[in-house]
């Protein structure tokens, strides 16, 4: 019997060229090589990629940065356990340097690095800013150098959005950047990425009843997505201004996570921390206390009301902002407008120099001035 490795020559004569094959029963009882695994339970691994999905303006870079920064230290971060401290690229297009200045002090307050952690952190975790290009120009002008360069065992794009340069909507042309651009890369460099992503724009969704497989697909535009990425990670907010719910439809179970009865689960809480740019797991007391968001995206008035504070103001539009990930955006529109009509939240203006003011919300009526 010829065996199928022994075609290749015949194939190359024909201008075809195939990686050689393995009998697959020769695979039996091998073990993974540990180089290539990056978490516990080869939740990711290298040549592999992980969606990390969620409604803008809850905090997903802050998660992103916590995430990097723990990793690269080899420390836990939300649940997901690194092998050992990881060479990690950070690329976004949102963030200024400001503003990743901000999350970056207010993740490294909380996580009580030693000296050498620090060291480690400096070594290991590179960000580049990068907002000019998309699509093939993207990976062959920005990407491709970038990681001949820093030849992480991971890199992460913020968003996806920034950088695909097509409709992601549209399959073939996502498979193009994602199978066609991506992978080469991920091959060619031995690396793995992390993608960020968002659900789609409109979140008024039940999802009570929603299993694993639903998860997997909440991602927006074409679920080929959802098929191409190895592991998959999904923010879904409560009714809790600052908890949220962190659920791994796909590869979670090797997350190893566990309830408060000790099962099996692929879904933890984690909230914002207090004060600060930063996140925290749960304690199982407020993890239990922890309610969904309500059937068809129906928020309750309270809930809403506990996103501006009791003394003070936010800016309107960063108050929108933040409904905007619980519920539809005419529905969020349309309560700060019942709220403000029944005296229970007031409007105001503050003057920004060169611009015109700025409209802030509050629990309080401003004095007359």
């Amino acid at each position: 019997m010829k065996l199928a490795t022994e075609f290749a020559p015949e194939l190359i004569e024909q201008g075809i060229v195939l990686p050689p094959a393995t009998p697959m029963l020769l695979l039996e009882g091998r073990k993974p090589n540990p180089q290539n695994t990056f978490f516990q339970g080869r939740f990711l691994c290298r040549y592999g990629a992980m969606l990390f999905v969620g409604p803008s303006g809850i905090g997903k870079s802050s998660a992103s940065v916590q995430q990097d920064i723990c990793w690269s230290i080899g420390r836990e971060a939300f649940g997901i356990i690194p092998e050992r401290p990881l060479r990690i690229l950070h690329i976004q297009a949102e963030n200024d340097e400001d503003d990743m200045t901000e999350m970056v002090t207010g993740v490294a307050s909380t996580l009580f690095m030693t000296e050498a952690d620090r060291e480690n952190c400096i070594a290991n975790l590179l960000t580049r800013q990068h907002s000019t290009t998309s699509g093939g120009r993207f990976l062959n002008e920005f990407l491709r150098p970038a990681l001949e360069a820093d030849r992480p065992d991971i890199f992460r794009i913020d968003p996806l959005h920034a950088y695909a340069g097509c409709d992601i909507t549209d399959t073939q042309k996502i498979g193009e950047f994602c199978r066609e651009g991506l992978n080469p890369l991920l091959n060619e460099f031995g690396c793995a990425v992390v993608v960020n992503h968002h659900t789609p724009k409109t979140t008024n969704r039940d999802t009570s009843n929603w299993r694993a497989s639903d998860w997997m697909y909440s991602g927006a535009g074409s679920a080929d997505l959802t098929n191409w990425a190895r592991a998959i990670m999904v923010i879904e907010p409560t009714q809790s201004p600052e908890a949220f719910r962190f659920i791994a439809p796909k590869r979670g179970r090797r997350l190893r996570w566990v309830n408060a009865e000790g099962e099996s689960t692929i879904e933890k809480v984690f909230c914002h921390t207090h004060g600060k740019i930063s996140w925290r797991e749960a304690s199982g007391e407020e993890a239990a206390n922890i309610k969904p968001k309500g059937k068809d995206g129906r928020v309750s008035d309270e809930t809403l009301l506990s996103y501006v504070p009791a003394t003070g103001s936010i800016p309107k539009n960063s108050l929108l902002h933040k409904w905007n990930a619980l519920m539809g955006e005419k529905k969020c529109t349309n309560a700060l407008k019942a709220f403000i009509a029944d005296g229970l939240l007031f409007e105001s203006k503050k003057k920004r120099a060169g611009t015109r003011d700025e409209i802030h919300i509050s629990q309080e009526e401003p004095a007359l001035v």
